[in-house]
């Protein structure tokens, strides 16, 4: 279809629309639908155009015909984020010694001869399977085609395992940083009938420089300048992954001479305690939220004398006298009904002295909200619901929403293509073709005539199409 025919369907259909709403004004609804499948309807006819105009200029061009034979043509459909863009494709066969097969239009395009999704379709479908869930995102592209679960799934799971971090041109100066980590427990899919119980952990921190306080919530801080990292990095060979990965972000973004410290904060875990064997100048903090649950845990356990224990265990914390603190806890295990939490305040506290000194005594760490932000960033999406998930899904879900966090939404493309050219990092390319080498000017340019032609046309009957909107116009005024 060429551009004056779809012009002038696209001029009809939106025409017919409004005399219909102005026959009745309450009905906004459909106006506003009928010329949202209009334009949709138009935008994608006019892709398919464009597309089958420069497979045309392709198959005619002389520079062509010297390096590539005709094998067939193709009709391909490409899903966008307008609707199906159905194209003509045409398979050439080179005439060097080598005589390799290419699509010569797909790889202008840099598009994979398999690829059914534009980037902008595939943009809008990880941004919804981003917030929501799979089936949902399957519904985003106004296509005829079937798009299920598992296409939005395939599309998760195809985002590259090792994402890059963008470099600043300046290196930023900063004294401290500071990195909060935690875990979030997910769900392991298993198959309906299994009755396994299995799962797996997907790890998170985040870098961030001070905390000011937040203009919107009064009393709430917030951090300022963040970077989130996340995925499965399962084992030993994961976390030391996961960590390299952190300090490769502070040697790249933060100035190593001005740097003097980096606080790790945690629950304890010894994942996250071995982040200082990874990342330099690091000093390992403990968690005040989980220490106050330890402690409260224990106090408790002396039932009337409750509060009075919990003042002693705090007040041997400030005054730094572990071995009244070791002595203490001794003796609550002498009167407790239930020593388990004691048992594991002793553990936590005493086997982490130092870095509990270091949470309760330096006057830069100012508590920690690991597992707040594990709650909105991984279980929001993971493991808040009664849901799945396989490894590789989980771990690139996790990836997805922190690559979000760190550079917004419609930096999502970006992902996007990254991913789409390390899946063809294998695929020899078009022989070095340059778009230059194939003129496509003269498309450009009898579309431009098309279409001026069309509008001059158009604009001789407007006349009469105000009138008739005018009349409506009247008629409905003396309704009210």
């Amino acid at each position: 279809m060429d551009i004056v025919a779809l012009l002038e369907v696209l001029v009809k259909e939106i025409i017919a629309a409004e005399e219909k709403f102005l026959k009745n004004p309450k009905d906004f609804y459909s106006l506003e639908t009928s010329v949202k499948a209009s334009t949709e309807n138009f935008s994608a006819g006019f892709l398919s155009a464009v597309l089958s105009s420069m497979n045309e200029r392709l198959c005619n061009d002389a520079w062509r015909k010297l390096k590539y034979n005709i094998c067939r043509h193709e009709k391909r459909t490409l899903i966008t984020s307008v609707g199906d863009v159905v194209f003509d494709s045409t398979y050439f066969q080179s005439r060097n010694s080598e005589g390799k097969y290419h699509y010569l239009l797909e790889e202008m395009l840099g598009l994979d001869a398999h690829e059914r999704f534009s980037e902008a379709a595939e943009t809008a479908i990880l941004t919804e399977a981003i917030k929501t869930s799979y089936e949902e995102a399957s519904k985003v592209i106004p296509s005829k085609s079937k798009i299920t679960k598992t296409t939005v799934m395939n599309k998760v799971h195809g985002i590259a395992d090792v994402i890059p971090f963008q470099t600043p041109e300046t290196k930023k100066k900063c004294k401290y940083l500071f990195v909060e980590a935690d875990e979030d427990h997910i769900a392991e899919q298993h198959g309906r009938w299994s009755k396994e119980n299995k799962g797996f952990i997907s790890r998170l921190a985040y870098i961030y420089e001070y905390k000011q306080e937040n203009p919107k919530v009064k009393g709430r801080k917030e951090l300022v300048n963040t970077y989130y990292f996340s995925g499965l990095y399962e084992g030993s060979k994961g976390v030391r992954a996961f960590w390299e990965e952190v300090q490769s972000y502070i040697e790249a973004t933060y100035d190593s001479d001005e740097l003097q410290r980096v606080f790790i904060s945690g629950d304890g875990a010894a994942w996250i305690d071995s982040a200082t064997t990874y990342v330099d100048r690091s000093l390992y903090c403990v968690d005040k939220f989980h220490m106050t649950k330890y402690i409260n845990a224990a106090a408790n356990q002396m039932l009337d004398e409750a509060e009075e224990a919990r003042a002693n265990l705090y007040k041997f914390i400030y005054k730094k006298q572990r071995s009244k603190f070791k002595k203490y806890t001794e003796e609550m295990l002498a009167s407790a009904s239930n020593p388990e939490p004691i048992y594991e305040l002793q553990s936590y506290a005493l086997g982490n002295w130092n870095a509990v000194m270091r949470s309760y005594h330096n006057k830069l760490l100012t508590g920690c909200s690991a597992e707040g932000h594990v709650s909105s960033v991984l279980s929001d999406r993971l493991s808040s619901r009664p849901m799945g998930w396989s490894q590789i899904g989980a771990d690139r879900m996790s990836k997805l929403r922190c690559y979000e966090r760190n550079y917004g939404r419609e930096k999502l493309i970006d992902l996007i293509r990254y991913s789409r050219e390390q899946r063809s990092m294998k695929r020899k390319g078009t022989d070095n073709i340059a778009v230059e080498k194939v003129s496509m000017r003269e498309i450009m340019t009898d579309h431009y005539d098309q279409s001026r032609s069309y509008i001059d046309r158009l604009q001789v009957t407007i006349p009469g199409l105000t009138a008739k909107k005018m009349a409506s116009i009247r008629t409905n005024l003396k309704l009210l």
